[in-house]
């Protein structure tokens, strides 16, 4: 009796993980994981495994299960989760864990929530006012303030900007980055945006099944004046910024498709009402009624006039070009390795963050990366460019670059390309200046 379970001191089943927790320390617990995901793997040819709470297992026992499926099937099989620490494991009470920064060499990826609060603002147990004052990168802190989030200081921009910065490059320990503040500081030390030792520890994402969409997130935290139209552009900043980050891009079901849940922060179990994807592309779920009270009532007051604004619902045509906006973006992402450099060696040898330390544009993040005999790199050069601002082209002029053949991506110069906005950023080979429109993801290259 209580084998499988993990007990506290006094003998009741810990349930710090908001159910009875597991206990894959035991040798049949962790039997039980194993011997499953192997029958997934090879019976159903299951590519790739998410575990929540992963922190609460064992390293070993996760190890093992990832020995195990590629035994059985004779190929590696992805495997990442939820890397937290807390609860009774925590610090490695009990075990050393699976958990963010424990994974070094494992090959198993951990969500990096760094980026996913820096990009959206706030966290996901947010309440109340909280949820519309806490601003993040693309939806408007310090540039395009909403009702409630006041006047916030330039330096609350740019370090959101700089916990971006690390997740561009992978999330890696030892990679170091020129601060907004002007130290040059291992991203180990940058508020524990650096946990990371290979790029495959890191799951780089900004939505996920739990907490609000990024969309209901933006209905919350962009000025109420924002377009429709404005508000699938700031959608696909987000996409953009997990599509050009080193490590795992992670990409919630119907991110590309302006998914709402009617703001329902913990929609497992509320069914298909407002979990409903809608494939047809003409409605995003967003307004069909309050989400269920046990995890959203205490916030009801806040939602009922959004949900009840037919203007922040979006139209057909802002879902449809999100959606092809999305693939240019998976387009690119997949076109070239060198936005999914296999080593940190790699990354440190060929990344560099551009528009960094105190002189910084503070809307934009970028990079440029090296592919000169790099396998799969299809270009000698790649740079990339994310302006933020609402309403103005940004600048960014980089003296290195200078003199360079950059010219626009190839997915951005076809005809096809969803986003002719991208199509207007310019560089300027005399002075090394790229210029990008307000709320654009671009990327040039040197062919």
């Amino acid at each position: 009796p209580g084998y499988y379970h993990r007990l506290n001191a006094d003998g009741t089943v810990a349930n710090s993980t908001c159910c009875d927790n597991t206990a894959t320390e035991h040798a049949m617990m962790a039997r039980l994981m194993i011997d499953s995901a192997v029958l997934w793997a090879r019976e159903y040819r299951i590519a790739s495994f998410r575990f929540d709470l992963m922190g609460h297992q064992p390293r070993a026992a996760m190890e093992r299960l990832k020995t195990a499926v590629r035994e059985a099937t004779g190929r590696d099989v992805q495997l990442f989760g939820e890397g937290w620490n807390f609860g009774e494991v925590a610090n490695g009470a009990r075990f050393r864990q699976a958990a963010q920064g424990q994974l070094d060499g494992t090959g198993i990826g951990a969500f990096g929530d760094k980026m996913r609060d820096a990009v959206r603002g706030g966290s996901g147990f947010d309440g109340g006012e909280a949820l519309v004052a806490n601003q993040g990168f693309i939806n408007g802190i310090h540039v395009a303030p909403n009702a409630l989030s006041g006047n916030v200081p330039l330096n609350e921009l740019r370090w959101r900007g700089d916990l971006i910065r690390a997740a561009l490059a992978g999330s890696l320990r030892e990679y170091r980055l020129r601060t907004h503040w002007d130290a040059l500081l291992p991203l180990s030390e940058l508020g524990g945006a650096g946990f990371a030792k290979e790029p495959d520890e890191v799951v780089n994402y900004v939505e996920n099944h739990d907490n609000a969409t990024l969309y209901d997130v933006n209905v919350y935290k962009l000025p109420l004046s924002t377009s429709t139209e404005e508000r699938a552009r700031v959608q696909n900043l987000g996409s953009a910024l997990v599509a050009f980050s080193q490590g795992i891009a992670y990409f919630h079901a119907g991110q590309e498709i302006l998914r709402s849940k009617s703001l329902d922060r913990n929609s497992y179990d509320a069914g298909d009402w407002f979990n409903k994807l809608d494939w047809t592309y003409t409605d995003n779920n967003f307004g069909v009624g309050l989400p269920r009270q046990s995890d959203n009532g205490n916030n009801w007051t806040v939602m009922k006039p959004l949900l009840a604004n037919p203007a922040l619902k979006p139209r057909p045509q802002d879902i449809a070009w999100t959606r092809e906006a999305f693939h240019d973006l998976l387009r690119i992402r997949a076109g070239t390795t060198l936005l999914r450099l296999r080593t940190a060696a790699d990354i440190q040898a060929r990344l560099t963050l551009l528009n960094t330390g105190p002189n910084q544009v503070p809307t934009v993040v970028g990079a440029h990366i090296d592919g000169q005999g790099y396998a799969g790199a299809r270009f000698k050069e790649l740079a990339y460019f994310v302006n933020v601002h609402p309403s103005e082209a940004q600048t960014v002029t980089v003296e290195a670059l200078k003199g360079r053949p950059f010219v626009l991506h190839p997915v951005h110069r076809a005809p096809t390309a969803a986003d002719g906005r991208a199509r207007q950023a310019t560089y300027l080979p005399a002075t090394g200046a790229f210029a990008v429109p307000p709320r654009t993801a671009v990327v040039f290259v040197v062919e």
